[in-house]
């Protein structure tokens, strides 16, 4: 590749869209040769050139750097450039590659803290950090809601009778409504 080639590989995927039409890791070999030519001469005068970011620039830059089994999860889809960049921090290469393989896929917010649970328990192989993270998530339910209107003293009955019952509204509400579910269904 020449250098006006890789002016043209950076013009052509660097603005716009995040989805790019050209491989990855040629996009990071343009990036390397630019940084490397004297007209340019560093990542922030080749961002400045082609209007981006910095950080974008490095993190192409970085993907130059990866393990070679890394190189091809990249080529192949498995690893994005969010991704690469977040694994860069991993020093070692092999552990590095071997949290690349547990991370294939995941979106780049999971493999950020997948990586990030690692550095605070570098003990853990990359699979129990994985298990770790994704048991911590949230789980959501799906909560309905119905509005019954009540006229006041309809309302006032039925807040006296969870009163004494030791109930809040709500938790009446939900029984009375099992109930009634639960007697339709029998007969």
């Amino acid at each position: 590749m020449d250098k006006d080639e890789a002016k043209a590989i950076l013009i052509a995927n660097l603005k716009g869209s995040k989805s790019k039409r050209t491989p990855l890791l040629t996009i990071a070999e343009a990036v390397r040769l630019l940084i490397n030519d004297k007209e340019y001469g560093s990542s922030s005068k080749v961002a400045e050139s082609f209007g981006v970011k910095r950080q974008t620039i490095e993190a192409f830059e970085k993907m130059n750097d990866q393990p070679e089994e890394m190189k091809k999860m990249i080529q192949e889809g498995q690893i994005l450039i969010d991704a690469s960049t977040k694994l860069s921090s991993i020093l070692d290469p092999q552990k590095r590659v071997k949290f690349a393989k547990v991370v294939a896929g995941l979106s780049a917010f999971d493999t950020r803290y997948v990586v990030d649970y690692y550095k605070k328990h570098p003990d853990l192989s990359p699979e129990e950090c994985k298990k770790a993270v994704f048991d911590s998530k949230t789980v959501t339910n799906d909560i309905h809601l119905i509005v019954v209107p009540l006229d006041a003293d309809q309302f006032d009955r039925f807040r006296s009778v969870s009163k004494r019952m030791g109930l809040k509204l709500e938790q009446a509400a939900k029984i009375a409504l099992k109930e009634w579910v639960q007697n339709q269904g029998s007969e």
